[in-house]
């Protein structure tokens, strides 16, 4: 209560229903993203909590705008307690068919660099005022692959690895890092996927039918914080994908290989189709 936080990606899913969280314990907020309506909803959800709440549009893939969110935070809110880097987008095409400009920087800017930018800007106002906890959303393709998404799992792998590395070096400095890798949850992110060589794949429905609710995502995260969790599974298909990889690493290979069957005849019944016509 009376602490002071930064979100990205809060426009929706995990990101909203954590500053709302957050807001319901006492916490003021900033919230960060590029769809300003969403954006402005989330902070009006958090201001009736009675708590102070600003939103800063915010490309988190621009080192630039996350430094001016950084500032913008500190200037509002008098200093950042929590710093979650949470904005994140999605590809789902086989590696051969990714695009350098349209996929890979694309995914790369958002999920990779904006927590770098994330981190790298906040960090010297926590050292100086020897205290904080930076959250990193990862995903469970942070540390289970997934045939179709090699942008996605490499940044998502990257922010776990980066996380732990974090971790280490600034324990002793008063501040904490927690890596969240959520596997299925309930949010728009399907609807913003890009999908290149395959046929049209609907993971909406997916989500819909099978994902997590944000709100109990959020509940678990706002715990991890407060134990300083280093890794926080939060669904129960994260915990199975990660003892899969733990303990049967055969098996998890054995899975990715069947996976890809599956996308070579998505492939194969376009490229019939296209022959065809």
């Amino acid at each position: 209560r009376g602490k002071n936080a930064v979100v990205t990606g809060a426009a929706s899913g995990i990101g909203r229903a954590t500053v709302v969280e957050m807001a319901r314990e006492g916490m003021n907020v900033v919230i960060a993203d590029i769809h300003e309506a969403g954006m402005e909803e989330t902070a009006a959800r958090a201001r009736a909590q009675g708590v102070k709440a600003a939103a800063k549009k915010t490309d988190v893939s621009k080192k630039e705008q996350v430094k001016a969110l950084i500032d913008f935070a500190i200037e509002e809110l008098g200093g950042i307690d929590i710093m979650m880097n949470n904005a994140g987008v999605a590809s789902l095409s086989e590696m051969r068919d990714l695009s350098l400009e349209e996929d890979w920087e694309w995914v790369v800017g958002i999920n990779f660099w904006g927590p770098i930018y994330g981190c790298h800007y906040v960090l010297p106002h926590m050292i100086q005022r020897g205290s904080g906890h930076i959250v990193n959303i990862s995903s469970a393709a942070g540390i289970f692959t997934i045939p179709g998404s090699a942008s996605y799992c490499c940044t998502k792998f990257g922010v776990v690895g980066m996380s732990e590395v974090l971790r280490s070096e600034v324990a002793r400095l008063g501040i904490g890092v927690t890596c969240v890798c959520p596997g299925i949850v309930k949010t728009p992110i399907a609807e913003a996927i890009k999908t290149r060589g395959l046929k049209e794949i609907d993971l909406s429905k997916v989500l819909r039918y099978w994902g997590q609710k944000p709100q109990k995502t959020a509940e678990k995260i706002l715990h991890g914080v407060r134990k300083n969790k280093r890794l926080l599974l939060p669904t129960i298909d994260a915990k199975i994908v990660w003892f899969l990889k733990r303990f049967f690493p055969g098996l998890s290979a054995a899975l990715g290989l069947l996976a890809a069957r599956n996308f070579e005849r998505l492939r194969a019944t376009q490229e019939q189709s296209h022959s065809a016509a």
